[in-house]
């Protein structure tokens, strides 16, 4: 089973229990989502949207932000002696699929459940 739900304008590939990482959403850690399904497949059949699956949405839960690898920036003109490195980290919101159709509830215990790896990256980053 999986499904391809939009988060920030992009497309995403996903089954219940995944975790990936979309750009920034200012959710904070333990916040409960309901993605937009854009097509649903599972044992019984393949449903596309237009541009989206009625009724059906995927419950997720925001794990925590994290940041990117850092990406170098190095600007040169040869024969001018102009050299700049500057470096830049994207920050990123880490988010897990908790259930497998538009009506499952997300029950509180998944929610603090998913809220403890996210104190467990703060205290990493710190």
């Amino acid at each position: 089973m999986f499904a391809v739900v939009k988060v920030g304008g992009r497309q995403y590939r996903v089954s219940p229990g995944d975790d990936f990482l979309v750009e920034k959403l200012n959710a904070p850690a333990g916040a409960a989502l309901q993605l937009p399904v854009l097509l649903w497949s599972d044992e019984s059949g393949v449903k596309v949207g237009q541009p989206v699956v009625e009724g059906m949405t995927m419950p997720a839960v925001v794990v925590g932000d994290v940041k990117g690898e850092k990406i170098d920036v190095f600007r040169y003109q040869p024969k001018k002696r102009y050299r700049r490195k500057t470096g830049h980290r994207q920050t990123y919101t880490r988010i897990r699929i908790v259930g497998n159709q538009s009506h499952d509830s997300v029950p509180t215990e998944v929610v603090t459940a998913a809220a403890e790896p996210a104190a467990q990256l703060a205290q990493n980053e710190e």
